[in-house]
């Protein structure tokens, strides 16, 4: 008894740290979005979903090399990304209500378009060779693809933190996040500055999805869950605050997994929500993020 509740332990530590760092990508580009130009980007998870689907679709059905899988996959999802801010949410920015109804209604026309195409049925993605094998830490068998999916998760938010602290470009981010039109009278283009966050954010969010969907399910509807976690996390952390959603992200994936093995998977499924209720009543501000004052 005592060694199996042991072993669920370490299961809970393995398989929560990976899930963490992956949120981590998702949560930071949706709090980055959020926290720079305002925008509630319910498309978000579509991000990762399409990424998937090119990730999947062209080294599966058509057979593409990893590395030019992988170019294709963030190409494709970086563009979606520009063209939806210049055409959807650009000339609906000002408004939360009218973002965030473009942005759901994006996120649904692409299930709806994913599940026309051919293919499109619920899969097991592939993995490539190089992820393959399983690993052994503790008594504990895992995937070898877990590594590369902590590791690259964790290198991607450093170097990301790293770019919005020190670079040029990063500090035009903080600039129109802190004070928009300060920083237009300074000479920031903050419709760039936020279609280029916006970009940023599909990035991770396909960045994501390729480090954790090596060898999962690849269905339509798959999106939404992981956009439903990607905001409970900013909502945990602090919408806006880039160490709380590092931070949310990983107290998230100990809890979804804690609750996996010692409640039941359904209540997982359901504990993203009840944080953002519980957080959005008694602490609407997160763990990290700055009290508003009226």
């Amino acid at each position: 008894m005592v060694d199996e509740i042991l072993v669920n332990i370490l299961n809970v530590l393995l398989f929560g740290s990976v899930q963490g760092a992956v949120f981590a990508l998702l949560a930071l580009g949706l709090s980055l979005v959020y926290g720079v130009g305002g925008i509630l980007n319910l498309a978000h998870g579509a991000f990762y979903l399409i990424a998937m689907y090119m990730f999947y679709w062209c080294i599966k059905i058509w057979e593409f090399p990893l590395i030019t899988t992988i170019i294709i996959a963030l190409v494709v999802v970086v563009i979606i990304a520009a063209v939806s801010y210049l055409l959807l949410i650009k000339p609906l920015q000002e408004s939360l209500i009218g973002v965030v109804i473009v942005t759901f209604s994006l996120a649904y026309f692409f299930e709806q378009l994913v599940k026309v195409l051919p293919w499109s049925d619920t899969r097991t993605h592939w993995v490539p060779a190089i992820f393959e094998g399983p690993v052994s830490v503790f008594g504990i068998s895992f995937p070898v693809r877990y590594i590369f999916a902590v590791s690259g998760s964790l290198i991607l938010v450093v170097l990301v933190t790293l770019f919005i602290n020190k670079s040029k470009l990063g500090k035009s981010i903080r600039a129109v996040s802190q004070d928009r039109e300060a920083a237009q009278l300074m000479g920031i283009n903050a419709n760039l500055v936020i279609m280029i966050t916006v970009v940023l954010s599909a990035f991770l969010a396909g960045m994501g999805a390729i480090f954790y969907g090596a060898g999962d399910e690849v269905y339509p509807a798959m999106g939404w869950g992981f956009l439903t976690t990607s905001f409970a996390i900013v909502v945990l952390g602090g919408l806006g605050s880039i160490p709380g959603s590092i931070l949310g992200a990983f107290i998230m994936a100990y809890a979804r997994v804690f609750c996996s093995y010692f409640i039941s998977t359904q209540f997982a499924e359901i504990f993203p929500i009840i944080v953002i209720i519980v957080m959005l009543v008694f602490r609407p501000q997160g763990l990290l993020g700055k009290k508003e004052v009226e």
